[in-house]
């Protein structure tokens, strides 16, 4: 693992999701359709931390704006922040579709967008 990763974030990896499913065999049908539930709900909790966290840390930012030298640096953390939601977004949305069958028609919400 790199310096700064975050297990839970690699959760929808799919190595991760392999394991996850893995781990769910000689479970009934609806058993694996809860957990895969559950999965997926944990996810979405935890992306909502991780943009919950960065807007404080952007907050940090705008008393860093006022010196124009701190622009470059500030500039490249966004671009990685918006780069790491993305990710954890597109992870979600490919779980859900892969799962969709499992799923049963269940819903999901991820930034006010039906899933």
């Amino acid at each position: 693992m790199s310096i700064g990763q975050n297990p839970q974030r690699d959760a929808l990896s799919p190595e991760m999701l392999q394991l996850f499913v893995a781990g769910l065999s000689g479970l009934s049908p609806e058993e694996i359709r809860k957990a895969k539930s559950l999965y997926i709900r944990n996810a979405i909790a935890e992306y909502e931390a991780l943009t919950g966290s960065l807007g404080g840390f952007r907050v940090a930012q705008g008393c860093f704006m006022m010196i124009p030298i701190f622009w470059p640096i500030i500039y490249g953390q966004n671009r990685m922040f918006k780069a790491q939601q993305n990710l954890a977004r597109q992870r979600i949305k490919n779980a859900v579709d892969v799962w969709r069958d499992d799923l049963a028609g269940e819903r999901f919400e991820l930034n006010g967008e039906l899933l």
